[in-house]
Protein backbone atom coordinates (compact mmCIF):
# COMPACT_ATOMS: atom_id res chain seq x y z
CA UNK A 1 0.00 0.00 0.00
CA UNK A 2 0.82 3.40 -0.93
CA UNK A 3 1.87 5.81 1.44
CA UNK A 4 -0.87 7.50 -0.48
CA UNK A 5 -3.09 5.18 0.10
CA UNK A 6 -2.40 4.51 3.54
CA UNK A 7 -3.37 8.00 4.11
CA UNK A 8 -6.78 7.13 2.66
CA UNK A 9 -7.54 4.26 4.48
CA UNK A 10 -6.72 5.79 7.99
CA UNK A 11 -9.11 8.57 7.06
CA UNK A 12 -11.94 6.34 6.46
CA UNK A 13 -11.09 4.50 9.55
CA UNK A 14 -12.98 4.98 12.82
CA UNK A 15 -11.62 5.33 15.74
CA UNK A 16 -11.94 6.33 19.50
CA UNK A 17 -11.05 10.16 19.74
CA UNK A 18 -10.14 10.94 23.04
CA UNK A 19 -6.90 12.55 23.60
CA UNK A 20 -4.42 12.12 26.65
CA UNK A 21 -0.75 13.45 27.12
CA UNK A 22 2.29 11.91 27.10
CA UNK A 23 4.34 10.28 29.64
CA UNK A 24 7.48 7.99 30.45
CA UNK A 25 6.94 3.90 29.76
CA UNK A 26 8.98 1.07 28.80
CA UNK A 27 6.28 -0.22 26.88
CA UNK A 28 7.63 -1.95 23.26
CA UNK A 29 11.17 -3.38 25.48
CA UNK A 30 12.96 -5.07 22.68
CA UNK A 31 12.88 -8.87 22.17
CA UNK A 32 15.96 -10.86 21.21
CA UNK A 33 14.23 -13.30 19.04
CA UNK A 34 15.98 -12.83 16.02
CA UNK A 35 13.61 -12.80 12.27
CA UNK A 36 13.45 -15.55 10.06
CA UNK A 37 16.34 -14.40 7.18
CA UNK A 38 18.01 -16.04 4.02
CA UNK A 39 21.52 -14.89 2.61
CA UNK A 40 24.05 -12.59 4.04
CA UNK A 41 21.31 -10.78 5.73
CA UNK A 42 23.03 -8.02 8.63
CA UNK A 43 22.63 -9.18 12.34
CA UNK A 44 19.55 -8.59 14.32
CA UNK A 45 20.54 -6.53 17.22
CA UNK A 46 16.96 -6.06 19.03
CA UNK A 47 13.54 -6.29 17.82
CA UNK A 48 10.85 -4.25 19.50
CA UNK A 49 7.29 -3.38 19.34
CA UNK A 50 5.82 0.31 20.05
CA UNK A 51 2.12 0.76 19.96
CA UNK A 52 0.13 -0.22 16.34
CA UNK A 53 1.36 -0.28 12.95
CA UNK A 54 3.25 3.58 12.05
CA UNK A 55 1.10 5.51 9.42
CA UNK A 56 3.53 7.96 7.78
CA UNK A 57 7.23 9.08 7.73
CA UNK A 58 9.52 7.98 10.83
CA UNK A 59 12.52 9.92 11.54
CA UNK A 60 16.08 9.38 13.26
CA UNK A 61 17.27 12.14 15.63
CA UNK A 62 20.28 11.42 17.33
CA UNK A 63 19.97 8.22 19.52
CA UNK A 64 16.17 8.26 19.33
CA UNK A 65 13.27 7.00 16.01
CA UNK A 66 9.86 9.36 16.16
CA UNK A 67 7.29 7.96 14.52
CA UNK A 68 2.93 8.44 14.33
CA UNK A 69 1.30 5.26 14.81
CA UNK A 70 -2.38 4.24 13.73
CA UNK A 71 -3.31 4.43 17.86
CA UNK A 72 -2.88 8.26 17.50
CA UNK A 73 0.21 8.27 19.32
CA UNK A 74 3.65 9.36 18.28
CA UNK A 75 6.18 7.50 19.85
CA UNK A 76 9.62 8.31 20.77
CA UNK A 77 12.41 4.83 21.07
CA UNK A 78 15.69 4.23 21.62
CA UNK A 79 17.98 3.38 19.36
CA UNK A 80 20.35 1.52 21.52
CA UNK A 81 17.73 -0.83 23.15
CA UNK A 82 14.50 -0.52 21.59
CA UNK A 83 12.67 0.44 24.04
CA UNK A 84 10.13 3.66 23.88
CA UNK A 85 10.76 6.60 25.52
CA UNK A 86 7.77 8.22 25.23
CA UNK A 87 4.64 8.28 23.54
CA UNK A 88 1.91 11.43 23.29
CA UNK A 89 -1.17 10.71 22.29
CA UNK A 90 -3.36 12.92 20.33
CA UNK A 91 -7.07 13.96 19.58
CA UNK A 92 -7.08 12.53 15.74
CA UNK A 93 -5.27 10.02 13.18
CA UNK A 94 -2.07 10.96 12.24
CA UNK A 95 -1.83 10.19 8.93
CA UNK A 96 1.61 11.99 7.88
CA UNK A 97 3.76 10.65 10.20
CA UNK A 98 6.57 12.99 12.27
CA UNK A 99 8.50 15.83 10.99
CA UNK A 100 11.45 16.47 13.37
CA UNK A 101 13.40 19.55 14.04
CA UNK A 102 15.95 20.21 16.54
CA UNK A 103 14.28 19.62 20.08
CA UNK A 104 11.16 19.57 18.84
CA UNK A 105 8.66 17.00 16.87
CA UNK A 106 5.70 18.16 15.06
CA UNK A 107 2.72 15.86 14.40
CA UNK A 108 -0.48 16.81 13.19
CA UNK A 109 -4.28 15.16 13.34
CA UNK A 110 -6.85 14.50 11.20
CA UNK A 111 -10.14 13.85 11.52
CA UNK A 112 -11.85 14.21 14.07
CA UNK A 113 -9.70 17.02 15.44
CA UNK A 114 -7.26 18.30 12.57
CA UNK A 115 -4.77 20.17 15.00
CA UNK A 116 -1.08 20.84 14.48
CA UNK A 117 1.22 20.06 17.36
CA UNK A 118 4.92 20.75 18.51
CA UNK A 119 6.29 18.53 21.55
CA UNK A 120 8.59 18.11 23.49
CA UNK A 121 11.72 15.87 21.78
CA UNK A 122 13.19 14.83 24.86
CA UNK A 123 9.60 14.49 26.55
CA UNK A 124 6.54 14.08 24.35
CA UNK A 125 5.22 17.18 26.62
CA UNK A 126 3.15 19.48 24.41
CA UNK A 127 4.70 23.33 23.04
CA UNK A 128 1.66 24.08 21.19
CA UNK A 129 -1.22 22.92 19.28
CA UNK A 130 -3.05 25.03 17.04
CA UNK A 131 -6.24 24.60 14.86
CA UNK A 132 -5.54 23.71 11.19
CA UNK A 133 -8.23 22.11 9.63
CA UNK A 134 -7.87 17.70 9.30
CA UNK A 135 -4.18 17.28 7.90
CA UNK A 136 -3.68 14.34 5.84
CA UNK A 137 -0.25 15.04 4.05
CA UNK A 138 3.27 15.00 5.53
CA UNK A 139 4.25 17.51 7.21
CA UNK A 140 7.30 19.85 5.39
CA UNK A 141 9.75 22.79 7.27
CA UNK A 142 10.81 25.50 4.41
CA UNK A 143 12.83 28.18 4.73
CA UNK A 144 11.57 28.56 8.40
CA UNK A 145 7.88 27.86 7.47
CA UNK A 146 5.80 24.96 8.80
CA UNK A 147 3.84 24.02 6.00
CA UNK A 148 1.13 21.66 6.20
CA UNK A 149 -1.43 20.86 3.92
CA UNK A 150 -5.46 19.91 4.77
CA UNK A 151 -7.90 17.84 3.67
CA UNK A 152 -10.23 20.87 2.86
CA UNK A 153 -7.50 22.14 0.25
CA UNK A 154 -6.04 24.56 2.36
CA UNK A 155 -2.35 25.13 2.92
CA UNK A 156 -1.31 26.69 5.67
CA UNK A 157 1.93 28.27 6.76
CA UNK A 158 2.99 28.04 10.36
CA UNK A 159 5.69 29.72 12.58
CA UNK A 160 7.18 26.84 13.81
CA UNK A 161 8.40 28.12 17.81
CA UNK A 162 4.62 29.43 18.21
CA UNK A 163 2.38 27.24 16.22
CA UNK A 164 0.75 30.86 14.83
CA UNK A 165 -0.35 30.64 11.26
CA UNK A 166 0.57 33.18 9.06
CA UNK A 167 -1.32 32.76 6.02
CA UNK A 168 -3.88 29.94 4.34
CA UNK A 169 -3.78 29.62 0.96
CA UNK A 170 -6.97 27.25 -1.28
CA UNK A 171 -4.76 25.05 -3.53
CA UNK A 172 -6.94 22.20 -3.72
CA UNK A 173 -5.95 18.62 -1.78
CA UNK A 174 -2.50 17.61 -1.58
CA UNK A 175 -1.28 14.00 -0.60
CA UNK A 176 2.23 14.54 -0.13
CA UNK A 177 4.50 16.87 1.58
CA UNK A 178 5.27 20.39 0.00
CA UNK A 179 9.09 20.52 -1.33
CA UNK A 180 11.75 23.12 -1.00
CA UNK A 181 12.58 25.04 -4.30
CA UNK A 182 14.90 27.95 -4.41
CA UNK A 183 14.55 31.78 -3.30
CA UNK A 184 12.16 31.22 -0.51
CA UNK A 185 9.73 28.77 -2.55
CA UNK A 186 8.33 25.59 -2.34
CA UNK A 187 5.92 23.17 -4.91
CA UNK A 188 3.06 21.66 -3.64
CA UNK A 189 1.31 18.65 -6.20
CA UNK A 190 -2.69 18.67 -5.41
CA UNK A 191 -4.38 16.33 -7.18
CA UNK A 192 -4.50 17.92 -10.99
CA UNK A 193 -1.90 20.97 -10.52
CA UNK A 194 1.97 22.05 -9.08
CA UNK A 195 1.99 25.06 -7.80
CA UNK A 196 5.40 27.39 -7.08
CA UNK A 197 4.37 29.33 -3.56
CA UNK A 198 6.28 31.56 -1.42
CA UNK A 199 7.09 30.28 2.15
CA UNK A 200 6.86 34.05 3.27
CA UNK A 201 3.45 35.18 2.30
CA UNK A 202 1.80 31.90 0.77
CA UNK A 203 1.54 33.52 -2.82
CA UNK A 204 1.10 31.59 -5.66
CA UNK A 205 4.48 32.47 -8.48
CA UNK A 206 3.40 30.00 -11.05
CA UNK A 207 0.90 27.53 -11.51
CA UNK A 208 1.12 23.71 -13.88
CA UNK A 209 -0.97 21.06 -15.11
CA UNK A 210 0.48 18.00 -12.84
CA UNK A 211 2.12 15.30 -15.32
CA UNK A 212 0.33 12.73 -13.27
CA UNK A 213 -1.54 11.76 -10.29
CA UNK A 214 1.33 11.96 -8.35
CA UNK A 215 0.65 10.04 -4.56
CA UNK A 216 4.29 9.48 -2.94
CA UNK A 217 6.74 11.80 -1.80
CA UNK A 218 9.28 13.94 -4.31
CA UNK A 219 13.00 12.86 -3.68
CA UNK A 220 15.61 14.98 -5.42
CA UNK A 221 17.86 14.22 -8.59
CA UNK A 222 20.30 17.07 -8.91
CA UNK A 223 18.27 20.05 -9.53
CA UNK A 224 15.37 18.21 -10.14
CA UNK A 225 12.30 17.08 -8.30
CA UNK A 226 11.31 13.09 -9.07
CA UNK A 227 8.53 11.16 -8.49
CA UNK A 228 6.18 8.14 -9.28
CA UNK A 229 2.36 8.68 -10.66
CA UNK A 230 -0.40 6.63 -10.65
CA UNK A 231 -0.49 6.89 -14.45
CA UNK A 232 2.57 4.23 -14.87
CA UNK A 233 5.11 6.96 -15.19
CA UNK A 234 8.52 8.26 -13.76
CA UNK A 235 8.34 12.54 -14.21
CA UNK A 236 10.99 15.06 -13.30
CA UNK A 237 10.45 18.60 -12.90
CA UNK A 238 12.49 21.75 -12.20
CA UNK A 239 11.14 23.46 -9.27
CA UNK A 240 11.79 26.85 -10.73
CA UNK A 241 9.22 26.69 -13.32
CA UNK A 242 7.49 23.21 -12.59
CA UNK A 243 8.10 22.35 -16.12
CA UNK A 244 8.52 18.83 -17.01
CA UNK A 245 12.19 17.81 -17.98
CA UNK A 246 12.06 13.87 -18.77
CA UNK A 247 9.50 11.08 -17.90
CA UNK A 248 9.43 7.37 -18.82
CA UNK A 249 6.70 5.08 -18.70
CA UNK A 250 6.47 1.87 -16.85
CA UNK A 251 4.61 -1.42 -16.85
CA UNK A 252 2.36 -0.59 -14.16
CA UNK A 253 1.55 2.39 -11.38
CA UNK A 254 4.13 3.75 -8.75
CA UNK A 255 2.58 3.95 -5.71
CA UNK A 256 5.59 4.58 -3.57
CA UNK A 257 8.71 6.99 -4.06
CA UNK A 258 11.99 5.81 -6.36
CA UNK A 259 14.96 6.52 -4.95
CA UNK A 260 18.19 8.57 -6.47
CA UNK A 261 21.51 7.82 -6.52
CA UNK A 262 23.88 10.29 -8.83
CA UNK A 263 22.49 9.75 -12.66
CA UNK A 264 20.32 6.97 -12.13
CA UNK A 265 16.74 6.27 -10.42
CA UNK A 266 15.41 3.20 -9.00
CA UNK A 267 11.70 2.63 -9.13
CA UNK A 268 9.31 0.15 -8.24
CA UNK A 269 6.19 -0.27 -10.03
CA UNK A 270 2.98 -2.02 -8.25
CA UNK A 271 3.21 -5.13 -10.82
CA UNK A 272 6.61 -6.09 -8.80
CA UNK A 273 8.80 -4.76 -11.73
CA UNK A 274 11.82 -2.77 -10.53
CA UNK A 275 13.28 -0.43 -13.21
CA UNK A 276 16.91 1.57 -13.25
CA UNK A 277 16.18 4.68 -14.91
CA UNK A 278 19.28 6.28 -16.30
CA UNK A 279 19.26 10.04 -16.46
CA UNK A 280 21.23 11.73 -19.30
CA UNK A 281 21.35 15.22 -18.92
CA UNK A 282 18.69 17.46 -17.31
CA UNK A 283 16.14 16.20 -20.00
CA UNK A 284 15.98 12.90 -21.35
CA UNK A 285 15.95 9.79 -19.62
CA UNK A 286 16.06 6.03 -20.27
CA UNK A 287 14.47 3.18 -17.92
CA UNK A 288 15.11 -0.97 -18.44
CA UNK A 289 13.72 -3.42 -15.78
CA UNK A 290 16.33 -4.67 -13.53
CA UNK A 291 14.31 -7.13 -12.16
CA UNK A 292 10.82 -9.00 -12.36
CA UNK A 293 9.28 -9.97 -8.85
CA UNK A 294 6.09 -11.72 -8.13
CA UNK A 295 5.30 -9.90 -5.40
CA UNK A 296 3.80 -6.34 -4.91
CA UNK A 297 6.04 -3.75 -3.64
CA UNK A 298 4.31 -1.68 -1.04
CA UNK A 299 7.45 0.81 0.71
CA UNK A 300 9.61 3.37 -1.49
CA UNK A 301 12.30 2.05 -2.72
CA UNK A 302 15.63 2.80 -0.69
CA UNK A 303 19.30 2.26 -1.70
CA UNK A 304 21.85 2.09 1.18
CA UNK A 305 25.77 0.28 0.95
CA UNK A 306 25.37 -0.27 -2.77
CA UNK A 307 21.82 -2.63 -2.35
CA UNK A 308 18.50 -1.61 -3.27
CA UNK A 309 16.11 -2.16 -0.57
CA UNK A 310 12.38 -3.31 -1.03
CA UNK A 311 9.40 -3.81 1.29
CA UNK A 312 6.36 -6.03 0.33
CA UNK A 313 2.97 -6.86 0.81
CA UNK A 314 4.33 -10.01 2.04
CA UNK A 315 6.19 -8.63 5.28
CA UNK A 316 9.86 -9.32 3.35
CA UNK A 317 12.19 -6.83 3.25
CA UNK A 318 14.67 -8.10 0.70
CA UNK A 319 17.75 -6.59 -0.49
CA UNK A 320 18.86 -6.91 -4.43
CA UNK A 321 22.30 -6.32 -5.67
CA UNK A 322 23.15 -3.76 -8.50
CA UNK A 323 22.01 -6.75 -11.42
CA UNK A 324 18.87 -7.12 -9.82
CA UNK A 325 19.82 -10.52 -8.20
CA UNK A 326 18.66 -11.03 -4.10
CA UNK A 327 21.13 -10.59 -1.86
CA UNK A 328 19.28 -11.35 1.44
CA UNK A 329 16.05 -11.23 2.73
CA UNK A 330 14.33 -10.95 6.11
CA UNK A 331 10.83 -11.75 7.20
CA UNK A 332 8.89 -8.46 9.53
CA UNK A 333 5.20 -8.36 9.97
CA UNK A 334 3.33 -7.38 6.77
CA UNK A 335 2.46 -5.43 4.78
CA UNK A 336 5.91 -3.30 5.13
CA UNK A 337 4.52 0.24 4.39
CA UNK A 338 7.72 2.06 5.20
CA UNK A 339 11.26 2.21 4.07
CA UNK A 340 13.95 1.38 5.96
CA UNK A 341 15.90 4.12 8.03
CA UNK A 342 19.45 4.23 7.70
CA UNK A 343 21.97 3.74 10.36
CA UNK A 344 25.67 4.84 10.48
CA UNK A 345 26.56 0.63 11.49
CA UNK A 346 22.89 -1.11 9.51
CA UNK A 347 19.46 -0.01 9.25
CA UNK A 348 16.63 0.18 11.27
CA UNK A 349 13.23 -1.98 9.43
CA UNK A 350 10.00 -0.84 9.96
CA UNK A 351 7.07 -3.83 10.12
CA UNK A 352 3.22 -3.75 9.67
CA UNK A 353 2.35 -4.11 12.79
CA UNK A 354 4.44 -1.38 14.55
CA UNK A 355 7.25 -4.00 15.00
CA UNK A 356 10.86 -2.74 14.69
CA UNK A 357 13.63 -4.15 13.84
CA UNK A 358 17.41 -3.31 14.10
CA UNK A 359 19.94 -4.88 12.70
CA UNK A 360 23.89 -4.32 12.11
CA UNK A 361 26.21 -4.80 9.12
Amino acid sequence: MSQGALSLAVLLGSVNAACSSGSSSAAGAAALVPAPATGNAPAQVWQARAGRRFTGRMVIAGETVYGAGLDRKVYAVDLASGRTRWSSRLGGLIGGGVLVAGDTVYAASSRPEGRLYALDARTGHRFWRTATGPVGAPLALVHGVLVAETQHGEILGVDPSSGKVRWRRKLGVARIAAAAADSGAFVVATVDSLYRVSSADGKVSRRAASPGSIVSDWVRQGPLLVAGTADSLIIAIAPADLRSRWRVALDAPVLDSPAAEGDTVFAASRRGTLYRITVTGDTAATAAPLAELDWPVTAPVTVEGGLILLGGADGVLRALGPDGGEAWRVQLRWPIELAPLPLADGLLAVGGNGDLHRYRR
